[in-house]
């Protein structure tokens, strides 16, 4: 039988004392703890009246286009303004060598004082031919019949120069308004105001020899016409619109906005003037023109549109109709088109798409003092001011009045996590 000694006895304790110092070394620490939900600033919709709008793309044109052409044959002699800028009516242009047609001129006064002093000596001889008939006939019977007739045909005679003088007065004057007119065609001016091209002739150069030499052009520039072709359906719309409001269709519910590239939205406002008489059966298509402010604008004075453009046109349809509105900060782009992120009740983000519709509102540049739609944080404290917001855009389809959209924290957001909401009034400017 083995007997145990103190040292046998301690040896199950130190395995014991192993093994805790072992389970101590496999241990795992505990994870560190959640960080909190991301901060976002949400606004439910807001019902505003909308007006719905038709788009179709287009193309500006001048009010007014001139071709100055050389009327007179003759040497240019000089080109009297800067190519690409703007003219008044009556600016001088060109000058064609005015010698030859002032030569004319002096020809045809000339004529007219010769015809004058025709006309006087005319006069002159038939007041002696009268003198001498009348002599004639109060003489004695010894004056022969045949001294008569002479005295009677000198003063017909007489009497015929006087109306050739007086018919080659009228015919140099005639010839006189003729050569002033063309000495007045050696100084070309402006017809119209607008915006002049270059010079298509050069000082120098013999123009009007065969036919009307083409010099320029000009191209009015304030208004302008915006051209653009509207499906039937649209104009069948149109149509029955002024039939339901008897309105005339100069009515601004007839008015046009138009864009060019690298404007956003339709900042330049116009009416409607004119539509074609019939649709193209081709395209089934009419065309419409509208008609567009284009005032310079400081500090440059430059103009905002420019004729031939491209240009976006849209015009209103129907009456303005309760619509839900966001901030367009709120939207954004994925493949699956616009969408918004909502925040539901559990305070986790979910992805929305939503069918945008026209624009409602956008900030003006800064200075201006146009109400403005606005963030309003309800737990401010007095007198922090409320938050601009930069756009306001309608949603068609995706959103209802409750909804709480993220519009601040975007980056923040993502779908199925919770978020820390932040929750705003979306205000419409006062009125």
């Amino acid at each position: 039988m083995t007997r145990l000694t103190p040292a046998r006895l301690l040896r199950p304790a130190t395995f014991l004392l192993a093994a805790v110092a072992l389970a101590g070394c496999n241990r795992q620490p505990a994870p560190p703890p959640a960080p909190p939900p991301p901060a976002v600033t949400v606004a439910k919709p807001v019902s505003h009246p909308v007006q719905s709008y038709n788009e179709y793309n287009g193309y500006l044109d001048a009010v007014e286009t001139v071709e100055v052409r050389a009327r007179v044959k003759g040497y240019l002699n000089e080109v009297r303004f800067n190519e690409g800028d703007e003219v008044k009516a009556g600016d001088p242009l060109y000058l064609i060598d005015p010698r030859e047609f002032a030569a004319g001129v002096a020809k045809s006064k000339a004529d007219i004082a010769r015809a004058v002093a025709d006309t006087a000596t005319a006069r002159a001889n038939i007041k002696l031919a009268e003198a001498d008939l009348e002599r004639l006939r109060g003489a004695s019977a010894a004056v022969s019949k045949s001294e008569r007739d002479k005295a009677e045909a000198t003063l017909a005679a007489d009497q015929a120069q006087l109306e050739v003088a007086a018919a080659n007065k009228s015919s140099a004057e005639a010839a006189l308004r003729t050569a002033e007119l063309q000495l007045g065609y050696t100084d070309v001016r402006a017809p119209i105001a607008g915006l002049i091209s270059r010079t298509r002739v050069t000082r120098g150069n013999l123009v009007g020899q065969a036919d009307a030499t083409l010099l320029t052009t000009i191209v009015s520039v304030d208004p302008l016409f915006v051209y653009f072709d509207a499906p039937e359906r649209d104009l069948v719309e149109y149509q029955r619109s002024l039939q339901i409001s008897q309105r005339p269709a100069t009515d601004p519910v007839f008015a046009v906005e138009v864009g060019v590239a690298t404007e956003d939205g339709f900042p330049h406002p116009g009416k409607l003037d004119f539509r074609e008489n019939r649709v193209d059966t081709g395209t089934g298509t009419v065309r419409l023109r509208g008609r567009v402010p284009n005032p310079t604008v400081p500090p440059g004075n430059a103009r905002g549109l420019y004729t031939g453009l491209f240009a976006r046109v849209r015009l209103p349809r129907g009456d303005a109709a309760p619509r839900l509105v966001i901030p367009e900060e709120a939207l954004m782009t994925g493949q699956e088109g616009r969408f918004v992120y909502v925040v539901g009740a559990d305070n986790l983000a979910t992805k929305r798409t939503v069918t945008v519709g026209p624009q409602v509102w956008r900030a003006d540049p800064p200075g201006s003092a146009r109400p403005a739609w606005t963030l309003v944080n309800p737990k401010a404290k007095p007198g922090e001011p409320p938050a601009s917001a930069r756009a306001v855009v309608a949603v068609e389809k995706g959103l209802e009045p409750g909804d709480r959209v993220v519009v601040n924290g975007l980056q923040k957001a993502r779908p199925g996590a919770p978020v820390a909401p932040d929750e705003w009034d979306l205000r419409p400017p006062a009125k």
